[in-house]
């Protein structure tokens, strides 16, 4: 965290438990099912996934020359790899003969070959060979590699752009919170896989908003996320739209721990014990700060308007948890749990969308971070069917 920053989120969190009262919206905000179901809204959503940067993998996934890591996102497969000089890339895990995949799963090589007819390919995406070399004489190898897709590592992560050539400036795409992500050390942690990639069937949106609130964490958590500090009040605290993106500050005190945290100096306050935070990076990132690592979930629309992937897991900058705390790989294997409770409760909800016997979902007023999320989609893809009304 940023001290000078955070001190202020703790007053303002100090506030709020005092008062035993969220902020509120203004208004409640109706959210069409087409928003959730169309066709045409759904070609506007992924146009942002395309377009934006996209946080694909933590760095320590491909850590040594020639790791390799092939994961899915907007239903492409994708082959990251870290070249010999220590390079982050990405391509489109597609061979340039008959478009079969050649590389699977994750581990550390310096050759991939296609499995449909021995295509081989380098760390940079290179078409080194193929059998019957003297059939294909004439080929020029240079122009058939891999297609490559604009990479940057930034803050711990492989940021990627879906679409060939087009620009990628990750500082500029997370604007404000460029510092506050960097803040967070992500490039001195590792990550811990929970879910490799879950499908649901269900609108990216909808996973979205279960991403962003706490009020259903007594209901569906327990034994997870319902025994963390925070969880006993699940909708005290705060949100904040930064640029397109929209930062959650919880407290992790009680009403009995005001007075106390009031009578000590600021100067003496330690801020990253007394809030945590939970970031949404526009369109489908997930941070948030999980005793002492980040859980980092990566949400991705699927082909269809409900359908999505989650990959979900969990950074660790140690080896060896704080005394009384579980292990790292307990904490994995605790928010794969976690997930597994929603899941069901997420594909009901796309039952729902599809076969919705009224028109719109009502965002509530003490849900600010699901309208300022909504609201943001809404700006980048130009959707206007959102409605804020009164009660």
């Amino acid at each position: 965290m940023i001290r000078d920053v955070a001190v202020g989120w703790v007053e303002r969190a100090l506030d709020i438990v005092e008062r035993q009262r969220p902020e509120l919206a203004d208004d409640y905000l109706e959210v069409p099912l087409e928003a959730y179901t169309s066709e045409s809204v759904f070609a506007r959503d992924r146009e942002l996934f395309e377009t934006s940067p996209l946080a694909l993998l933590a760095s320590s996934e491909i850590a040594d020359p020639y790791d390799y890591h092939v994961r899915a996102a907007v239903g492409r497969s994708l082959l990251l790899t870290r070249d010999g000089d220590g390079r982050a890339h990405a391509f489109r895990n597609v061979c340039r003969h008959r478009a079969a995949e050649p590389a699977r799963g994750c581990g550390n090589a310096r050759a991939f070959v296609c499995p449909y007819h021995g295509w081989s390919y380098d760390a940079q995406g290179r078409l080194t060979g193929m059998p019957l070399r003297d059939r294909f004489s004439d080929l020029d190898l240079a122009s058939r590699g891999l297609v490559e897709l604009p990479v940057e590592e930034r803050h711990g992560f492989v940021w990627v752009v879906l679409r060939p050539g087009h620009p990628i400036d990750v500082a500029a795409h997370l604007g404000a919170l460029d510092a506050e992500i960097a803040s967070l050390g992500c490039e001195r942690m590792t990550y811990l896989a929970s879910l490799a990639a879950e499908p649901l069937a269900t609108s990216w949106k909808s996973v979205t908003e279960g991403l962003l609130e706490g009020l259903h964490v007594p209901f569906v958590h327990a034994g997870t996320f319902a025994t963390n500090p925070q969880a006993t009040d699940p909708d005290l605290g705060f949100f904040e739209a930064v640029g397109a993106h929209v930062r959650w500050v919880l407290p992790m005190f009680g009403a009995a721990d005001v007075a106390r945290i009031r009578a000590t100096p600021k100067g003496q306050w330690k801020p990253d014990e007394l809030v945590a935070c939970v970031y949404w990076v526009s369109p489908g990132l997930l941070l948030a700060h999980e005793y002492y690592g980040l859980i980092y979930a990566d949400l991705s629309p699927g082909d269809r308007p409900l359908e999505s992937v989650f990959r979900y897991g969990w950074l660790t900058p140690v080896t060896e948890p704080p005394p009384g705390l579980p292990s790292p790989q307990a904490m994995a294997e605790r928010a794969a749990v976690a997930v597994r409770q929603d899941a069901p409760v997420w594909e009901g909800c796309g039952r729902g969308l599809r076969h919705g016997a009224h028109e719109r979902v009502l965002i509530g007023r003490n849900e600010p971070g699901l309208q300022r999320m909504h609201a943001s989609i809404a700006r980048q893809t130009g959707y206007r069917g959102l409605a804020k009304v009164r009660g």
